[in-house]
């Protein structure tokens, strides 16, 4: 799968489709416009530059958020070095939707997680081309 921003500075190659996606209503997610798959480190191949950016306003930076300088299009996060998560997070909204059709898409409610040990709570959960996600 390949996938890139909106001006096509970064691109984003994966081997394979995402399990299901998330989308989160947590402060970051939903500034960032972020739906994310998750894969390990290594499954992720990105050309071209980004930029990191880490929040200030919790009292402990677990994740990095990628970003295309060009455009400002979130690319994906990546674990910062206080946490030890084991996967990374790759916007699929950067990749073709009829390249998503049928995975599951799980609405989280994130704007109670402090940090990487609490719990994310599924409120609805829907598939890419039943009309309702995404």
């Amino acid at each position: 799968m390949k996938g890139s921003c909106v001006c096509g500075g970064v691109t984003l190659a994966l081997p394979r489709r995402p399990d299901y996606i998330n989308i989160c209503n947590c402060r970051l997610c939903r500034s960032t416009g972020g739906a994310y798959g998750y894969f390990a480190p290594e499954e992720l191949t990105v050309t071209g530059e980004t930029k990191g950016f880490e929040r200030d306003d919790l009292p402990d930076v677990w994740l990095t958020t990628h970003f295309c300088p060009r455009c400002g299009s979130a690319t994906h996060w990546t674990p910062t070095g206080n946490t030890e998560l084991g996967r990374i997070g790759v916007n699929m909204r950067l990749f073709a939707q009829d390249e998503l059709e049928g995975i599951e898409v799980r609405y989280q409610d994130g704007r109670g997680v402090i940090d990487e040990t609490d719990d994310f709570i599924t409120t609805a959960t829907g598939q890419i081309g039943d009309g309702k996600a995404f």
